[in-house]
């Protein structure tokens, strides 16, 4: 027997494809998610946070005080809706080519994989969930800024 024919061929490495129908589907549900459940608990959280004293109810009560319904929703548009449309994206296409960087270079699957998703998981932070979070905040905390009498700035 010849050594070729007991070495398995290495199996090519190609690089996944990210569908665009796919990119689609997560941002609709992102955006459903953020504007059904997401935000409204967002607002909740952050006031809480802001107002250290409140209890849950407390929270909900000062909200609707300010607003009604839609006080529940302050920071949706744009900033909610621009981090649910575009943080998926950002996650897969990363993910997927610092993967395909790592077993080229050499990693098994499972460390490839890992690798990808930790570097888009940092991609995801960095280019779109904390800029999109920090004006978030600004918008549900400038109310309090106002009660206090200084003036909030307008970033639109």
């Amino acid at each position: 027997m010849s050594t070729a024919t007991n070495q398995a061929a290495a199996p090519q490495l190609e690089k996944k494809p990210v569908k665009f129908s796919n990119l689609l589907l997560g941002a609709g549900l992102n955006m459903f998610e953020v504007t059904s459940l997401g935000q409204p608990l967002e607002v909740i959280k952050t006031t809480m946070a802001a107002n250290r004293g409140d209890s849950f109810a407390g929270a909900m009560g000062r909200i609707w005080g300010r607003g009604g319904i839609l006080g529940y929703y302050q920071g949706l548009i744009p900033w909610a809706w621009i981090e649910a449309s575009t943080k998926g994206a950002v996650l897969l296409f990363v993910a997927s080519e610092a993967e395909y960087q790592a077993r080229r270079l050499g990693a098994n699957d499972f460390v490839g994989g890992i690798s990808g998703g930790m570097a888009g998981g940092v991609a995801q932070a960095y280019a779109t969930m904390g800029f999109c979070t920090c004006m978030k905040t600004v918008e549900i905390t400038k109310h309090k800024m106002a009660a206090q009498g200084v003036k909030p700035p307008r970033y639109l």
